[in-house]
């Protein structure tokens, strides 16, 4: 074939689709994966069903119960409730001393239903002074509440988690500083694993069998919800911590008493809540998008004055709160946000202007601006 031959034969290359959970951008499409092996099948926003295959070895959580209930058009999911549902189920077993926690933990976890529409994903990231603060507890119940997610994994390899990220799953990672010990060149590994883990398209290389001998490099998709752990905060490098909601874990007090944790009643106590979970991803997608695009809520985000990662990492959250309807979680989450993450430059101007009105209420009482300003004097007023 001549050059122009072969440039009209050229076609577009399809999307790759993960399995378990991806969002068509063009068509404003969630899609959910149901089943295993040949059994499998996609369940879709637009309530349609299509034929898939899923090769792996466990089947997706979503039940096919719940896909009928979502395509038989029953009543909607009400957000507020199940907010109120799912932050019930964390407060019965973790402890936190900032009572705003609660609603970074709940609302972080409902966005990994829908994590492939935003830009970027912040890792929640429990760190603590002291052994038994309760962050191993955190990462148990969001195991069980968190789109697809792992058990809590000890330090696991960078293949393992390489491959349970290119799959879609929820990454519960624990022990960080254990890697450190094992090896540094794993640790380092897991680190460069994690700058690419929190963008939308995030991939990393991996040579594969090419047959006859030969290898081929494989890119693998690395974007996922991620809950990490450690002892010390600086088991994270300062750029995974960028991209992370830090979360200092305490001690709890003896005399406050939560639920034992039980794998077993936990898981079934939220499957119901998780079907839910399912059925309002699908049923908000669209909107959520919408949401999540507007002038409106970049405008919200820009008045918390963070920093740009920051900015990036919250800004899914501030939309999913907005969609659930709830103006009590929007309100902790973004005077949270403003404690954490908070521009230097931001803060300084504040303190500034701080000053300045004080300055001024010493000359007139009430810290109204007094002579002329520089406006008027250009213009000769």
């Amino acid at each position: 074939l001549s050059a122009a031959q072969c440039l009209r034969s050229i076609k577009p290359i399809p999307p790759k689709f993960r399995f378990l959970i991806c969002w068509d951008a063009k068509r404003q499409i969630l899609r959910f994966g149901c089943g295993h092996g040949e059994n499998a099948v996609f369940v879709s926003s637009n309530r349609k069903l299509e034929k898939a295959v899923w090769t792996d070895d466990s089947a997706a959580k979503l039940s096919p119960v719940c896909v009928n209930r979502f395509l038989s058009g029953g009543p909607r999911v009400e957000g507020g409730k199940l907010l109120s549902k799912c932050q019930e189920f964390v407060r019965s077993y973790v402890h936190v001393q900032d009572e705003r926690l609660y609603s970074l933990f709940t609302i972080w976890s409902i966005a990994t239903y829908v994590y492939p529409l935003f830009s970027h994903f912040g890792y929640l990231f429990l760190y603590s002074t002291f052994p038994r603060s309760g962050k191993t507890r955190v990462q148990e119940i969001l195991s069980h509440l968190c789109f697809e997610a792992t058990v809590p994994l000890n330090a696991p390899t960078v293949p393992t988690i390489r491959d349970t990220a290119a799959e879609g799953h929820t990454l519960v990672l624990d022990t960080l500083e254990r890697w450190k010990e094992k090896n540094p060149e794993a640790h380092g590994a897991a680190m460069e694993l994690l700058d690419a883990g929190f963008r939308n398209g995030g991939t990393v290389a991996k040579m594969v069998a090419a047959g006859d001998g030969k290898w081929r490099r494989e890119m693998f998709p690395v974007y996922a919800p991620y809950v990490l752990a450690a002892i010390a905060k600086e088991s994270l490098t300062d750029t995974a911590l960028d991209r992370s909601f830090a979360i200092e874990m305490h001690r709890k007090p003896i005399t406050i008493k939560k639920k034992k944790y039980s794998f077993h009643r936990c898981e079934e106590q939220c499957l119901p809540l998780c079907d839910d979970l399912y059925r309002w991803a699908l049923e908000n997608a669209a909107a959520l998008a919408a949401t999540y695009e507007s002038a409106e809520l970049e405008a919200a985000v820009d008045a918390l004055e963070l920093n740009d990662r920051a900015a990036d990492i919250w800004k899914p959250l501030l939309a999913v709160a907005r969609v659930l309807g709830s103006g009590e979680a929007w309100q902790q989450l973004t005077t949270l946000a403003v404690e954490m993450c908070r521009d230097p430059e931001a803060a300084d101007r504040a303190r500034i202007s701080a000053i300045a009105r004080a300055l001024r209420k010493l000359v007139n009482g009430d810290g109204a601006a007094v002579g002329i300003r520089s406006e008027e004097r250009r213009v000769g007023k």
